[in-house]
């Protein structure tokens, strides 16, 4: 079993992190590499993915088809084709990755949904729905969850402001940076 929770994940990446350089032959099993592969997808760091799919063995990304699909997902993040990722994410996957997987389908569908109240005033149900591989009733709960208007088939996200992101430092450093701005203004009126 895979563990799921996110200090279990980084230990697992350390672990396996150093196993790969102290590896005699530097190479890896196939199991370690998807392992490494879908935790750094999880991580969303698709940087230290890319540079370990380069460095996998071509004989091991041929004979593994699984291993090939989780490059897949990372391929579509990398790409940010939220559709792609989720049909890529849709199949079944050995037991050495799946509690990841799965993990990594929330995450993904998470960030969508957070994009998704960034970015729109109103969209389309079905268009929602798309981007965060849900079902149109599933998108319009998980729409109505969140709090947001829901009129037939329009859906207005409203923006999500995240606790954890703005801590109380974070508001003085954003109001002192909203007095400067307002300083400066008010010195190009005097002027």
């Amino acid at each position: 079993m895979v563990p799921s929770c996110t200090a279990e994940l980084n230990k697992l990446m350390n672990e396996l992190e150093v196993s790969e350089l102290e590896a005699p032959t530097g190479v890896l099993s196939v199991q370690a590499y998807m392992q490494l592969l879908t935790i750094y997808l999880h991580q969303n760091d698709l940087c230290n993915a890319k540079y370990l799919w380069k460095r996998i063995p071509s004989d091991m990304k041929t004979a593994n088809e699984e291993l090939g699909r989780v490059w897949t997902v990372g391929q579509c993040m990398w790409q940010r084709n939220w559709p792609a990722v989720h049909t890529a994410l849709n199949v079944e996957w050995s037991e050495d990755v799946k509690d990841v997987m799965t993990a990594l389908k929330d995450n993904v569908r998470e960030r969508v949904m957070r994009l998704i109240s960034k970015a729109y005033s109103s969209l389309n149900l079905a268009t929602m729905a798309t981007m965060s591989g849900m079902s149109l009733d599933e998108a319009r709960q998980a729409a109505i969850d969140r709090g947001w208007t829901v009129d037939g088939t329009i859906v207005q996200p409203r923006k999500q402001i995240d606790e954890e992101q703005y801590s109380q430092s974070d508001k003085i450093c954003l109001t002192e940076e909203q007095l400067q701005k307002l300083t400066q203004f008010v010195s190009f009126l005097e002027n």
